[in-house]
């Protein structure tokens, strides 16, 4: 079965006429005399039966002189055309579906970049390579319809910089160390991107492999877009028949005409170009997380921490708890933390410092059930006290004033703000 075909509805505006044409053939003439309400209705039902039958006639007119208020419609003298492109992507039978996802390219593979200037000029969700991190590869591999891009240096190469780095910046290498073992189970720091921790690992040393999610956004004739919309700027990825990865930037420039009702038209294309780049086949490389017994000894910033002191990750364990119990519409606005760390008394356990949380809630039964959690969580000793204040939209803005202590371990796994 061939690719899903494309039609056409029009939608004229017209100071004495409504017009609702579809351009295929074999249709019958439009049928004057019919109300707005009758043509949409008659539309919806084309529609409808398309959804069922994709490749039936689809053949729609009504010629609409019925209007209350001609004058809202009126535009011009010429008259305003409005083209609405449908296709059957959103209306796409199993057997089109199936054609859709052939048109897809096998991209699993690893790559060695010839530059990264084409990923840095467009967003998509994970971070990009940070220059000065050379030599760097990119793995792609299946993660269900999409991909998942593997950014990488070699083992060896980063175990090389890592021993340099130690003989020659002790205190730095340290500090790379307390990143590099960091637990990854624990949520990065609050407030801080994986772009952002990707940035600050690469300002002390080398960054072993970082991962972005190339969801499956569209695929046309073999290339796959991951970043960028079709009708502007875009980016797409393809594969060669040599194996190597072949990235295509494509721009399209159009020229948009805004009506007199200040809604954008269609934009109508004026030129496009089409670049592509070429990144040779490579051999898959270690994934492994580094280990400590291949590192140098360093040390590490966060065995000189006093163990009832709280540490940002203490914080961010804590905020992860309390993001999973918060009721619906509660947001966390501010926190705040004592800078003196409390005493390990005999008994392994440390004193409590102050510590405060605000939350906006809709009710003050959503402020109850946020209280009856800090109650119970180990982080939290007691709440001492609660200030209020009712905002202009009625919702409640709570402080909760605490006393808080680091979860009674022998050390915790803790790092410093890098």
């Amino acid at each position: 079965m061939g690719p899903p075909f494309e039609f056409l509805v029009q939608v004229r505006f017209h100071p004495a006429a409504f017009l609702l044409s579809a351009q295929k053939s074999n249709c019958p003439r439009p049928q004057p005399r019919a109300s707005i309400t009758s043509a949409l209705l008659e539309l919806r039902g084309q529609l409808a039966a398309f959804k069922r039958e994709p490749m039936r006639p689809f053949c729609f007119g009504r010629k609409v002189t019925k209007m209350r208020k001609p004058s809202l419609w009126a535009v011009h003298a010429g008259g305003l055309a409005l083209t609405l492109c449908l296709t059957g992507a959103a209306l796409l039978s199993g057997a089109q579906q199936a054609h859709a996802a052939a048109a897809c390219p096998d991209l699993s593979g690893t790559y060695e970049p010839r530059s990264t200037e084409w990923i840095d000029t467009f967003y998509f969700d994970g971070p990009r390579p940070r220059r000065g991190q050379t030599p760097q590869f990119a793995t792609l591999q299946r993660n269900g319809a999409g991909y998942t891009l593997i950014w990488q240096m070699p083992r060896e190469e980063v175990l090389a910089q890592a021993s340099a780095l130690a003989e020659r910046d002790p205190h730095k290498y340290g500090v790379w160390l307390d990143m590099v073992l960091r637990d990854p189970d624990i949520p990065l720091p609050l407030g801080v991107s994986a772009q952002e921790w990707v940035n600050r690992m690469a300002n002390y040393g080398p960054v072993l492999r970082f991962d972005a999610e190339l969801p499956l956004k569209q695929c046309t004739d073999g290339w796959y877009l991951i970043a960028g919309t079709p009708t502007d700027l875009s980016l797409w990825l393809g594969r060669a028949k040599d194996g190597a990865l072949i990235l295509k930037r494509k721009e399209q420039r159009n020229f948009y005409v805004l009506s007199q009702r200040y809604s954008t038209m269609p934009g109508i294309p004026l030129w496009s170009s089409s670049r592509q780049e070429s990144w040779p086949a490579a051999p898959a490389l270690d994934l492994t997380p580094l280990s400590a017994e291949e590192l140098p000894a360093g040390k590490r910033p966060s065995s000189r921490i006093p163990p009832c002191q709280i540490t940002e990750i203490h914080e961010t364990l804590f905020f992860q708890r309390l993001q999973a119990q918060l009721p619906t519409g509660v947001t966390i606005e501010n926190r705040s933390s004592s800078i003196i760390s409390g005493r390990l008394r005999p008994d392994g356990v440390c004193d409590p410092t102050p510590y405060s949380v605000t939350v906006a809630a809709p009710d003050a039964a959503a402020i109850a059930q946020v209280a009856d959690y800090l109650r119970s969580d180990p982080f939290i000793r007691q709440i001492d006290g609660e200030e209020t204040q009712t905002l202009w939209d009625g919702r409640l803005m709570v402080k909760f004033r605490m006393m808080a202590a680091p979860p009674r371990t022998s050390r915790p796994p803790t790092q410093q703000s890098y």
